[in-house]
Protein backbone atom coordinates (compact mmCIF):
# COMPACT_ATOMS: atom_id res chain seq x y z
CA UNK A 1 0.00 0.00 0.00
CA UNK A 2 1.77 3.51 -1.14
CA UNK A 3 2.15 6.16 1.81
CA UNK A 4 0.00 9.35 1.58
CA UNK A 5 1.94 12.90 2.08
CA UNK A 6 0.32 14.41 5.27
CA UNK A 7 0.24 18.52 4.93
CA UNK A 8 -0.94 20.57 7.51
CA UNK A 9 -3.39 23.58 6.29
CA UNK A 10 -2.05 27.61 8.02
CA UNK A 11 -4.96 27.03 10.30
CA UNK A 12 -3.77 23.72 11.61
CA UNK A 13 -0.47 24.91 12.57
CA UNK A 14 -1.88 27.69 13.84
CA UNK A 15 -3.80 25.69 15.85
CA UNK A 16 -1.21 23.46 17.34
CA UNK A 17 0.33 26.14 18.53
CA UNK A 18 -2.00 27.79 20.44
CA UNK A 19 -2.94 24.62 21.98
CA UNK A 20 0.78 24.44 22.81
CA UNK A 21 0.54 28.01 24.42
CA UNK A 22 -2.53 27.16 26.36
CA UNK A 23 -0.76 24.18 27.90
CA UNK A 24 3.04 25.84 28.32
CA UNK A 25 0.75 28.74 30.57
CA UNK A 26 -2.00 25.64 32.54
CA UNK A 27 1.15 23.24 32.85
CA UNK A 28 5.04 24.17 31.61
CA UNK A 29 6.62 24.36 28.76
CA UNK A 30 8.43 20.91 28.65
CA UNK A 31 5.01 19.31 29.02
CA UNK A 32 3.57 21.53 26.04
CA UNK A 33 6.36 20.93 23.72
CA UNK A 34 6.14 17.05 24.23
CA UNK A 35 1.88 16.91 24.11
CA UNK A 36 2.21 18.94 20.77
CA UNK A 37 5.20 17.02 19.17
CA UNK A 38 2.83 13.38 20.12
CA UNK A 39 -0.07 15.46 18.41
CA UNK A 40 2.34 15.98 15.50
CA UNK A 41 3.18 12.66 15.22
CA UNK A 42 0.14 11.37 15.59
CA UNK A 43 -1.71 13.12 12.61
CA UNK A 44 1.88 12.40 10.39
CA UNK A 45 0.82 8.27 10.98
CA UNK A 46 -2.33 9.05 8.29
CA UNK A 47 0.19 8.69 5.72
CA UNK A 48 -0.25 4.48 6.62
CA UNK A 49 -3.99 4.79 7.72
CA UNK A 50 -5.25 7.78 6.16
CA UNK A 51 -8.82 6.15 5.54
CA UNK A 52 -9.76 6.33 9.66
CA UNK A 53 -11.88 8.32 11.54
CA UNK A 54 -15.64 9.65 10.81
CA UNK A 55 -16.53 10.74 7.55
CA UNK A 56 -18.33 14.20 7.49
CA UNK A 57 -19.56 14.80 3.82
CA UNK A 58 -22.57 16.61 4.69
CA UNK A 59 -20.12 19.40 5.96
CA UNK A 60 -17.02 19.20 3.58
CA UNK A 61 -17.04 16.39 0.95
CA UNK A 62 -14.16 14.17 1.78
CA UNK A 63 -13.86 15.62 5.44
CA UNK A 64 -13.35 13.22 8.33
CA UNK A 65 -12.56 13.75 12.22
CA UNK A 66 -11.15 11.61 14.47
CA UNK A 67 -10.52 12.22 17.97
CA UNK A 68 -7.06 11.69 19.68
CA UNK A 69 -6.41 10.98 23.89
CA UNK A 70 -10.44 12.33 24.72
CA UNK A 71 -8.77 15.89 24.28
CA UNK A 72 -8.67 16.62 20.89
CA UNK A 73 -10.13 16.23 16.98
CA UNK A 74 -8.61 16.01 14.07
CA UNK A 75 -10.20 17.64 11.39
CA UNK A 76 -8.55 16.33 7.75
CA UNK A 77 -9.41 15.25 3.95
CA UNK A 78 -7.79 12.19 2.33
CA UNK A 79 -7.29 12.42 -1.78
CA UNK A 80 -7.18 9.24 -2.82
CA UNK A 81 -6.34 11.00 -6.40
CA UNK A 82 -3.28 12.33 -5.04
CA UNK A 83 -2.36 9.95 -2.53
CA UNK A 84 -2.37 13.13 0.29
CA UNK A 85 -4.24 13.89 3.53
CA UNK A 86 -4.88 17.87 4.53
CA UNK A 87 -5.02 18.00 8.12
CA UNK A 88 -7.20 21.07 7.91
CA UNK A 89 -7.79 21.53 12.16
CA UNK A 90 -7.05 20.18 15.58
CA UNK A 91 -9.52 21.29 17.90
CA UNK A 92 -9.18 21.19 22.01
CA UNK A 93 -12.58 19.59 23.60
CA UNK A 94 -15.38 21.67 23.83
CA UNK A 95 -15.09 23.28 20.07
CA UNK A 96 -17.97 23.73 17.92
CA UNK A 97 -15.33 21.35 15.15
CA UNK A 98 -17.80 20.85 12.34
CA UNK A 99 -18.92 24.73 12.26
CA UNK A 100 -15.08 25.65 12.88
CA UNK A 101 -14.17 23.59 9.67
CA UNK A 102 -17.25 24.58 7.89
CA UNK A 103 -16.24 28.42 8.38
CA UNK A 104 -12.86 27.86 7.41
CA UNK A 105 -13.66 26.24 3.62
CA UNK A 106 -15.52 29.42 3.08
Amino acid sequence: MARFEVIFDRDAEADIESIRDYMAGARDLEFANGFAARLISYCESFADLPHRGTRRDEILPGLRTVGWRRTITVAFEVSDETKRVTILGVFYRGRDVLNLVRDRKR
